[in-house]
């Protein structure tokens, strides 16, 4: 049965295709072949129509972007007058582009105790190779008179040789420990303080014994290195760049932060009021060429959309939103090269209120639509 049906609906399918290649041509006076050719060109039109409405809500979109990256607020003469705003004119600067990192000083106490520890093993060095040398010395006398008097018993001889020997051993033993202890010294605080320790006299190390440098260690964040050509950075304590003091770069350091994980380096700096265990801020250069453009400080900054804005003055009345998401936070704002003018009007002060302003107005254009 299920056979049988499916024969009947293709001889349907089949008469009609007959139908319509008789009728076309009879009704619309064109060939088979111009027919379909028709149907292909008609197809193609209606794509071609279809990708251009795509375009026009593309340009539609882009429009509205490009709106929202710059838009105005007028101020009628009520909200002028309790607005407050204050304005900073906008200059062009020279720009070092700089990395924030977290600070520590450190102990040097442990410092003190390598010395201590490194000069008590090399006196040991000393004292065996004292010891050593007298039993040698002591072992050739008597083989010697041995030798060219035959009055030192061959006993006696026997024993010099056995303290020779033992003297020897603990020679070595004293070299072996001092050499470990230079070795993990520098293992755990690098060459060049290693060098401080081991050196005598030491600046460096006496600068630090008497408090008048102080060793820092600086933590970068995860995801950012010292650059190769760093040999001074800036640092604080409390947190202001202004007051910010030198630091001078002295090694790597072989000790991570436990809670940042990045990469840490010692740096020296004079001792001033730091005091052990300060937390500092420090400022690290990245790079010797100054970008040049415009600094907007924070109080000019307002947040929207989890975007920063600010607003520039055009005349009396009138304020413009400017975007400042393809600027860099730097200390005390944002830094961009481009988007502003100098001595263009730069609001410092009343932001929060124009932002406000400006969405009232628009729930207004809304509602008259």
């Amino acid at each position: 049965m299920g056979l049988r049906k499916k024969g009947s609906l293709w001889l349907v399918v089949i008469a009609a295709i007959l139908v319509i290649g008789v009728a076309v041509p009879a009704f619309t006076k064109l060939s088979w072949s111009d027919w379909v050719d028709g149907l292909l060109t008609d197809y193609n039109e209606a794509a071609e129509r279809a990708a251009s409405y795509g375009d026009d809500d593309d340009d539609d979109e882009e429009s509205e972007t490009s709106e929202t990256q710059a838009m105005t607020v007028v101020l009628d003469d009520e909200a002028i007058d309790y607005a407050g705003v204050e304005t900073l004119a906008v200059k062009e600067k020279l720009f070092f582009p700089e990395l924030m990192a977290y600070a520590s000083v450190v102990d040097t106490r442990e410092l003190i105790r390598w010395r201590s520890r490194i000069n008590q093993l090399q006196s040991s060095l000393r004292v065996a190779e004292v010891t050593e040398q007298s039993a040698r010395k002591e072992l050739e006398r008597l083989q010697k008179l041995a030798k060219s008097t035959g009055t030192v018993a061959s006993k006696n001889v026997n024993y010099a040789d056995a303290s020779w020997q033992e003297a020897r051993a603990n020679l070595q033993a004293a070299r072996f420990q001092v050499e470990d202890a230079k070795t993990e010294l520098r293992q755990s605080w690098g060459e060049s303080i290693a060098d401080w320790i081991l050196s005598k006299p030491s600046k460096e190390f006496d600068r630090l014994v008497s408090r008048e440098d102080t060793l820092i260690l600086v933590t970068l964040p995860v995801d950012a290195s010292l650059p190769a050509d760093v040999n001074v950075i800036r640092v604080s304590r409390d947190g202001d760049r202004d007051t910010a003091r030198k630091a001078y770069y002295i090694s790597p350091a072989y000790m991570a932060n436990q809670q940042i994980q990045g990469e840490t380096y010692y740096f020296r700096i004079n001792t001033g009021k730091l005091r052990l265990g300060m937390r500092l801020d420090a400022w690290i250069p990245q790079n010797d060429e100054p970008q040049t453009g415009f600094h907007v400080p924070e109080q000019a900054i307002v947040w929207y959309a989890g975007q920063p804005w600010t607003y520039v003055q055009l005349d009396e009345a009138t304020f413009e939103r400017r975007a400042l998401a393809a600027g860099e936070t730097v200390v005390g704002g944002i830094f961009i090269q481009s988007g502003f003018k100098v001595d263009e009007e730069l609001v410092i002060s009343g932001s929060q209120m124009l932002l406000s302003e400006e969405f009232r107005w628009q729930i207004h254009d809304e509602d008259d639509d």
